[in-house]
């Protein structure tokens, strides 16, 4: 069982309508073994009671019976397709903001989870929880009205029936590793596909496609071979719960017969009792059988919920997280709370890290341990540091893609959890340490910061950042397709595309990543003279490894051990350059610290 996957409220409805279905045939089929018991007993003793009524009840419930198995495929179908396009949304809502965030899974992972993972809920949503509903109440109402006709062969239904939750753990425990193995081979499967794909040409090149199709076979095999150990394991469960319930019906059946014998228990209860014994234990039975049917969908669920509520998955990472502005109970996507406040204008309030404290699962030391950092309003800060430090962690915070653990983001004083994100990030114009190119024109992926740009300020904004010869080589110019279809893109020739997406925002705060990454020299001063007139007026904070950045700086920061420390607070030349350089891993060390930032 997936506990967390029944706070979502499709899945809820869908278990309750299936599960008040199986209550009203679990009585259809009390009336019916009643009513068929006496036309049976009436027909064999002779008697001159009017079968009429029997036979009509017994007529309802086969019609009643027949209805709510109907209805139950209905529901169950309806209930799953609703549970399930309700978890994809939020599914990949979560991926989104994870990655956003500069984390999250690989693309064959999202593929296989939100794809095949979530198909296969529906046995496990529209079958196997109701039937775990059912198997839990219903077979208890049925001994209690077997005990009503006849408490010796109630006591014997209910010593077997406590003994198939025994069976049912020490069998269900192997199928679910079983199912956990084999889904992670299904994942591991997609991104060894989707790897091989995105490398195919390299592949080609080198003449490696051949080792290729071997490691798939491999991988194929190994998935075949898990597929048969689950369904082995699901053969022998079944036969274990089969065995008990022919074993508990004969062990009523010959007592009640003996006792006709005698005439200690009279014909219509003993057949009563006999047709209500096996639908006892159907109830369990089926949901062992939908237990093993939708193994793999009950292994993808908790995959999936790892992502959405923001809790470690099975290799450890945190698969999605209830950042700022953002409800658990909704997912990792950002929602707009109704206290929410309006966040200042960046460009006069001053944006705050204050004893900030933010880890990431598998290392050992924190990323920021008690962190401290302003940004003053217009102030242009140029952060560096050794790769890994945590610069774009930074980043992450002051968007609210990420929460820190401790200590508080803070625009104008106001802590960043208590405002408007959306609002919020309509201030700030986003340039992404490996910026995304969607698929669509050149026009569209610029027109993503700004919708309302006429045609001529893309074309100026391309020349600002040296993308006029990119401009020139598309085949239709700002309509050309970029990406599937279309024309490929250089890593230089996505940063410049992505750097003009960043100033065409109309945004008071820029949070630029590796701004003039992939240019060469000459293109990179076109580019800081850019960022110089857009920024004018602006508040910025700027990661590079590039020393020649810092000239757009008004204080350069270093980020290393956790912590922030000054490098400079007044433009500077080669000296402070060099440090920079030392900074980011040039010379191997970092400068001294003058003082805490």
């Amino acid at each position: 069982m997936e506990p967390r996957l029944l706070g979502e409220p499709a899945v809820r409805r869908s278990i309750a309508a299936s599960a008040v279905i199986g209550m009203v045939s679990a009585a259809s089929v009390v009336v019916q073994a009643l009513a068929l018991a006496g036309l049976l007993a009436g027909a064999m003793s002779r008697t001159d009671e009017d079968p009429l009524p029997a036979i009509l009840w017994l007529a309802g419930a086969f019609t009643v019976r027949g209805l709510c198995a109907l209805l139950a495929e209905v529901v169950a179908g309806h209930g799953a397709e609703a549970a399930k396009a309700q978890l994809r949304r939020r599914l990949l809502s979560a991926t989104l903001s994870q990655a956003a965030g500069g984390g999250g899974m690989g693309g064959g992972d999202v593929a296989a989870l939100a794809g095949r993972g979530l198909d296969a809920l529906d046995a496990y949503i529209g079958r196997c929880l109701p039937d775990l509903v059912l198997a839990a109440t219903v077979p208890i109402a049925l001994v209690v009205v077997i005990g009503a006709l006849d408490w010796p062969s109630a006591l014997i239904v209910l010593t077997v029936l406590a003994l198939f939750p025994v069976f049912g753990i020490l069998v269900g425990e192997s199928g679910g590793r079983l199912a956990a193995r084999r889904w992670g081979q299904v994942e591991a499967f997609g991104r060894q596909i989707a790897d091989i794909f995105e490398g195919l040409p390299v592949l080609k090149a080198f003449g490696r496609s051949a080792r290729q199709r071997e490691r798939i076979a491999e991988a194929a095999e190994g998935l075949r071979e898990a597929s048969l150990s689950t369904l082995r394991v699901a053969f022998l469960s079944a036969l274990v719960l089969d065995t008990l319930a022919s074993v508990s019906v004969a062990l009523v059946a010959v007592p009640l017969g003996l006792r006709l014998l005698t005439g200690s228990v009279r014909l219509a209860p003993a057949l009563a009792v006999l047709i209500v014994a096996p639908e006892v234990f159907l109830p369990v039975r089926r949901a062992s059988a939908q237990f093993h049917e939708s193994a793999e969908g009950l292994a993808a669920a908790r995959r999936a919920m790892d992502v959405i509520r923001g809790e470690p998955g099975a290799d450890g990472r945190i698969r999605g997280r209830s950042g700022v502005g953002r409800s658990p109970a909704h997912g990792p996507g950002p929602v707009t709370q109704p206290d929410a406040r309006r966040p200042g204008n960046p460009a006069r309030e001053p944006v705050a890290l204050s004893e900030v404290r933010f880890e990431r699962p598998g290392r050992v030391e924190p990323v920021l341990d008690g962190a401290s950092l302003t940004i003053r309003p217009g102030e242009k800060v140029v952060l560096v540091g050794p790769n890994g430090a945590g610069k774009s962690t930074v980043l992450s915070l002051l968007l609210g893609f990420a929460e820190p653990a401790r200590g508080s983001v803070t625009v104008g004083g106001v802590d960043l959890r208590d405002l408007d994100v959306d609002a919020w990030r309509r201030w700030i114009s986003y340039l992404p340490e490996r910026p995304t190119l969607l698929a669509g024109s050149l026009a569209d992926n610029l027109r993503l910061a700004d919708p309302t740009a006429e045609d001529a300020r893309l074309v100026e904004v391309l020349g600002e950042v040296g993308g006029a010869g990119l401009l020139e080589s598309c085949e239709g110019g700002l309509d050309a397709r970029l990406g599937e279809g279309g024309r490929q893109v250089s890593a230089g020739e996505r940063q410049r595309i992505a750097l003009a997406r960043a100033l065409l925002r109309p945004a008071s705060l820029h949070l630029l990543d590796e701004p003039t990454a992939h240019l060469d020299d000459r293109t990179e001063a076109a580019v800081l003279e850019a960022l110089r007139r857009a920024l004018g007026g602006c508040s910025a904070l700027i990661v590079t490894h590039r020393p020649a950045v810092i000239d757009l700086a008004d204080r350069v920061i270093t980020l290393d051990a956790g912590q922030f420390w000054a490098v400079t607070a007044h433009r500077t030349g080669a000296g402070v350059a060099a440090g920079v350089g030392a900074a980011c891993g040039a010379a191997g060390t970092l400068p001294l610290p003058e003082q805490p930032a």
